[in-house]
């Protein structure tokens, strides 16, 4: 028997039952032939079409990958950026008094000689410590034609000893700093401009630098510096068994332990400093800086051109030449005047030229010959 597809229909044969109802199960024998499919013919064409669109698959899933790294490591500068931020502008906003005040507050350390960064020998290099000149609104006056933002004061700076207890005692202050300088900021009547938007210049000292341009000894001299603190910073917590891990939440969570309590440094703070620094005597850790007071009271430590700049240059040094021919000293930077006064003409001259210049007098020590005659 055969089906409509002409297949053999099993069984074959059925036993032979007269009057007998038999119930016969039938089924079709199918052959299993194999026949080629076409897409089992190698076809360069295809394969290679499927090929670059296996290769665009996975690329596309790469790209998704780097975009979201770099949209988390953007999330993570900017969370850093606002941190720090905040932290600098409590820094630059606290003001102090006279007393509190005796040198310059804001600094940060450059590597003595121009180097690459090595973390192997770290330990091994010399820095110097740097002050900033504390320019502004309160330095500016009418008719001043140059910039009044912060920036390095010129002096060769101070050799660092003891560098260990220095910067684990100064480290978080530094770094803020530091990254203020290279980032730039605008807070509380202070500019800093970014390091990249200054004019580089190409000299040997960081003393050569000016108010509108920066060596690029300063910016290798500060990068290796920030280099130096997250290094050291990263060891101490490693010896610490904190786990630094790569989680971006963490890292600013670790950052943000790290500038706990950081703020403006204290009298006593700064007195200590100078105990961690190579300095002659004669020269009072100020850095070629001047102090002066603010229309509202305010101490701040500037360099020579914006101190001037909020003077009158020519009353000033009238009041040079009247000290110098009664004889005293007039410490400018200090703001200390030492004159013996030997007659009524020399008090009045030197009272009116005090008066003229309008300079900040800490300091006032005179003696009037002409009353312990009397």
């Amino acid at each position: 028997m055969k089906d409509s597809h002409q297949s053999r229909i099993e069984p074959y044969c059925i036993k032979h039952c007269p009057n007998v109802v038999l119930e016969v199960v039938l089924s079709t024998t199918v052959k299993h032939v194999h026949v080629d499919s076409p897409m089992s013919t190698p076809n360069p064409e295809i394969e290679s079409t499927v090929h670059q669109l296996c290769g665009l698959y996975d690329q596309y899933h790469i790209t998704q990958e780097i975009a979201k790294q770099v949209l988390e490591d953007a999330q993570e500068i900017k969370d850093r950026l606002i941190l720090i931020q905040s932290k600098t502008e409590a820094i630059l906003t606290q003001n102090y008094g006279l007393l509190e005040y005796t040198i310059p507050r804001p600094f940060i350390v450059l590597p003595e000689t121009s180097t690459s960064w090595n973390p192997t020998t770290m330990f091994h290099t010399k820095f110097r410590l740097h002050f900033i000149c504390e320019c502004g609104e309160h330095t500016k006056a009418s008719g001043s034609n140059i910039p009044h933002h912060l920036h390095l004061a010129n002096h060769e700076g101070y050799v660092v000893n003891k560098p260990t207890e220095f910067f684990e005692k100064y480290g978080p202050f530094l770094m803020l700093m530091l990254e203020m300088i290279k980032l730039g900021a605008g807070i509380a009547g202070h500019v800093v401009p970014a390091l990249a938007n200054l004019k580089v210049v190409d000299a040997p000292d960081f003393a050569e630098s000016s108010i509108n341009s920066v060596t690029s000894k300063i910016i290798q001299g500060v990068d290796y510096s920030l280099a130096y603190l997250e290094e050291s910073r990263s060891l101490i917590k490693k010896s610490s068994d904190v786990n630094v891990g790569g989680d971006a939440r963490a890292t600013l969570h670790d950052l943000g332990s790290y500038f706990t309590g950081v703020e403006g440094l204290e009298g006593a703070e700064l007195r200590k400093l100078g105990s961690y620094l190579e300095a002659n005597n004669s020269d009072n850790l100020l850095g070629n800086l001047y102090r002066m007071t603010t229309k509202v009271g305010h101490v701040k430590w500037v360099c020579c051109h914006h101190y001037r700049a909020g003077y009158q240059v020519t009353h000033t040094q009238k009041l040079h030449d009247v000290v110098k021919l009664a004889g005293g000293v007039f410490d400018e930077q200090l703001g200390s005047i030492k004159v013996t006064l030997k007659s009524s003409f020399a008090a009045a001259e030197f009272y009116e030229a005090i008066s003229e210049a309008k300079v900040d007098v800490y300091d006032l020590d005179i003696i009037r010959l002409e009353l312990l005659q009397d």
